[in-house]
């Protein structure tokens, strides 16, 4: 498990770089905000992690694993959509969709 929350951490700093990549001085919040809360976050997730692993009852050993697997496929999912919204790849073939005729209603959105 510690393997995982050591990927969670890693996705959350990832996450942060991209978000810093995609809107640069314009991050809502600002980089140093979400800094902050970015290694709050990891902080959480080990406190509770620790907390869970030191005490004697193991009686939420599947709650805890499924918390730890729900995040690192959030952060995963969220990394994956950063990556999307960078890569030109990408966004000329969502143009072309949409000239095609295919509504997006995500993208169009934004």
């Amino acid at each position: 498990m510690e393997y995982k929350l050591l990927g969670v951490s890693g996705l959350i700093l990832i996450i942060l770089l991209l978000t810093w990549l995609k809107d640069g001085k314009h991050m809502n919040p600002p980089i140093e905000r979400r800094a902050i809360i970015d290694m709050a976050t990891i902080a959480i997730f080990w406190v509770v992690y620790e907390f869970y692993n030191f005490s004697r009852d193991k009686a939420f050993v599947e709650e805890v694993t499924m918390i730890i697997n729900l995040a690192l496929l959030f952060f995963m999912a969220r990394m994956v959509q950063l990556i999307a919204q960078l890569n030109p790849m990408i966004q000329e073939f969502v143009s072309f969709l949409k000239k095609k005729g295919i509504k997006i209603d995500e993208i169009d959105q934004k």
